[in-house]
């Protein structure tokens, strides 16, 4: 996820962003000038990494209004002479969060139309088709950020006066119905695009099911508000399994994690967690957030394919465990450290960032501390 660092004409970066399978771009209106100059940077990743996706981000459900930001003027301009700014029953602007200056947009069709009769959706879709997609077709998938099940806000949604709750029948129908819109309307522009989601839930929602063929996972682990901090590693794990099924194929889903890269426990922890499953994992530094394209030793591991489906139990000991062509994935969720025995035929790699538990000695057991993860290769 390389939506912080807009420094994508710099081929150092290109060279960091293309070892990766999958990266979401930031790109913004008259980045550097010229649409010309966005696809050269797409074509120079598919040229470093043929097999590589590339995304571009795309946010329906709030705008930043920052006097200056040529960038989105556009919108804000579009958004305040079709009055679709979210308010309260007193006429004034709500928030989700104060973080980035963002404020809600009314995107459901209880709002009024603009003067060819459409709406927010529809227009979003067309404006950010007109500035990236159209002049960069080798874009393979549309990021939509904030696929939230409910909206987080109360405010007048409707126009009649009164504030109307978030969790009503009324609103979450006409709320989830928006978001359908706006990839319906992507896929009447771009009918092979493929669509991700950042979503907050497993998308089980009757109007989400279905719908999108990538969903990105946001700090499943490493934040103050992630599910495996506040709701436990098995919560997440379900969470996990679950919104692949509600995905349509090639069912791309991102496993993303927030740390320190320095703390290597913690990121084993997290990338055989994802390894149980069939994601694409994403770790992301805390500390300079999607600016960051960090790189381990685990990622030049070549386990090649699984040939054991994803587990849906503990394998020993409170382990988990799942098989690989060429190695072992092993997770240990738990409070207390765990030891299992692993018969013949199976070493630790040898790694440079942690060579006291990647130092490719062969081992027949191993203790696995709590919360820690390990991949061993096959001898």
């Amino acid at each position: 996820m390389s939506i912080g660092n807009k420094q994508y004409q710099n081929s150092s970066y290109q060279k960091e962003l293309a070892k990766y399978d999958i990266v979401v771009l930031g790109f913004y209106r008259n980045w550097s000038g010229q649409p010309k100059t966005m696809r050269d940077v797409v074509q120079r990743l598919k040229e470093l990494n043929p097999d590589i996706l590339v995304g571009q981000y795309g946010v329906m459900n709030e705008l930043r209004d920052v006097p200056g930001d040529l960038a989105k003027d556009d919108i804000r301009r579009k958004v305040k002479e079709s009055g679709w700014w979210l308010k309260n029953k007193a006429g004034q602007r709500v928030q989700w969060t104060t973080k980035h200056n963002a404020w809600e947009v009314n995107f459901l069709q209880l709002a009024k139309s603009d003067s060819e009769g459409k709406y927010y959706p529809q227009w979003l879709a067309e404006r950010d088709y007109r500035i990236y997609h159209q002049s960069v077709p080798e874009f393979d998938f549309w990021y939509t950020d904030n696929v939230m099940q409910r909206p987080r806000v109360e405010a007048d949604w409707d126009g009649d006066g009164i504030d109307d709750a978030p969790d009503s029948s009324y609103i979450l129908d006409s709320w989830r119905s928006g978001y359908v819109a706006w990839w319906s309307h992507i896929r009447d522009l771009t009918p092979d695009m493929m669509i991700m989601g950042n979503a907050d839930s497993d998308l089980s929602q009757s109007e989400f099911t279905g719908q999108l063929e990538g969903a990105f996972l946001e700090a499943l682990m490493g934040k103050r508000w992630s599910l495996e901090t506040y709701k436990g590693w098995d919560f997440m794990m379900e969470r996990y399994r679950t919104v692949n099924t509600n995905l349509r194929e090639p069912r791309i889903i991102g496993f993303n994690v927030w740390g320190d890269p320095k703390d290597y426990r913690f990121m084993r922890y997290a990338l055989t967690s994802c390894l149980l499953g069939n994601a694409y994992f994403s770790f992301t530094d805390e500390k300079s957030g999607y600016s960051s394209v960090p790189w381990f030793d685990e990622y030049d591991v070549n386990l090649g394919g699984a040939y054991s489906p994803p587990p849906d139990k503990p394998w020993q000991n409170g382990v988990w465990r799942r098989d690989f062509e060429n190695g072992v994935v092993l997770v240990n969720p738990n409070n207390k450290k765990a030891k299992v025995a692993l018969g013949q035929g199976l070493s630790r790699f040898l790694g440079k960032q942690a060579p006291n538990w990647n130092n490719g000695m062969q081992i027949e057991s191993i203790v696995l501390p709590a919360k820690d993860g390990a991949i061993l290769v096959r001898r």
